[in-house]
């Protein structure tokens, strides 16, 4: 396959940018969707949000260093398509037991799982996917592409989000992303890219190796060391904070959804960090440390 002069030129890099912000945007709307529906439709408190919450972040914890490593085996294409239409599946559920007197937090504490589950594997992918749209020297301005339109979403992601929850209601609004998951994955159906069939046929039994010499790579790394534990940190102050500050809005402050989305926190840095973000054999870093792994847990996906 031919290398493009210019970022214009990759129609595979287009698709991809179009299909990760579409999912960028719908993302925010299940965010702020999911924790209306718990405090209002299901009456839940602040302990059933951080459940909710936290069903969506496990499998970053369980699964995360495994998927980084799972997807240097395989063509990462498929693997987009595939969580693309199975997070919009998942998501799509959530109306659907709402709508016949169903749902409860436990069944959305299940389909928030299901739905991290592939989001922590598809975003190990599309770090991974994208040195395979353009070439080294693209990378930076490709990455920085990607996360100017993340910042966009960042900005007026939670605007629209507390719009469409307040005209749909939150189960109808999370459909949104579904429907942006659909057209992600049909963007990505279209793409052309080099990834030969064999490329990384390496033995089951090398993952934990693989796992550790990541784990060793990024945490006795100068840089990378403090930056994985600062998002550690990040993240279990972002989780406390995101358990009471809905109810807190809707309860004591009576605050709409419409108003409420608008003072959503924005997180402090976008999903891609360019091409460090995933320091496997395609960047040159150890293999096995993709951006699923913890301290890393940004995707593609929003915050």
């Amino acid at each position: 396959m031919t290398s493009p002069a210019t970022l214009r030129e990759s129609r595979g890099f287009a698709r991809l940018w179009t299909a990760s912000t579409a999912s960028a945007f719908g993302s925010y709307v299940t965010v702020l969707a999911i924790q209306v529906l718990v405090v209002d439709v299901l009456a839940g408190d602040a302990v059933d949000v951080g459940l909710v919450n936290a069903a969506r972040w496990v499998p970053y914890l369980l699964f995360g260093l495994l998927a980084g490593v799972l997807v240097d085996r395989v063509r990462r294409r498929p693997v987009l398509v595939a969580t693309d239409l199975l997070s919009a599946v998942a998501l799509s559920a959530i109306p659907v037991l709402s709508a016949t007197g169903s749902l409860t937090v436990g069944w959305l504490a299940g389909v928030m799982a299901v739905f991290g589950l592939c989001t922590v594997v598809g975003d190990a992918a599309f770090q991974s996917f994208v040195p395979r749209l353009v070439p080294t020297r693209l990378l930076g301005p490709a990455h920085a592409r990607l996360d100017q339109s993340d910042a966009v979403a960042q900005a007026s992601g939670p605007a629209v989000a507390g719009g469409l929850v307040q005209l749909l209601g939150a189960p109808l609004a999370v459909l949104v992303d579904a429907v942006s998951y659909l057209v992600s994955a049909i963007l990505l159906i279209t793409v052309k890219a080099d990834e030969p069939r064999g490329e990384s046929r390496r033995r089951v039994r090398d993952i934990g190796p693989e796992i550790r010499e990541g784990l060793h790579w990024i945490y006795r790394h100068a840089t990378l060391r403090p930056l994985a534990l600062s998002t550690h940190a990040w993240f279990a102050c972002s989780a406390v904070a995101g358990a009471v500050m809905t109810p807190f809005a809707l309860r004591t402050l009576h605050l709409s959804p419409a108003t409420l989305g608008p003072r959503w926190p924005r997180p402090a840095s976008g999903r891609s960090r360019g091409p460090p973000s995933r320091c496997g054999s395609a960047t040159g870093g150890a293999p096995g440390t993709s951006s699923s792994a913890p301290g890393w847990a940004r995707g593609r996906h929003g915050a």
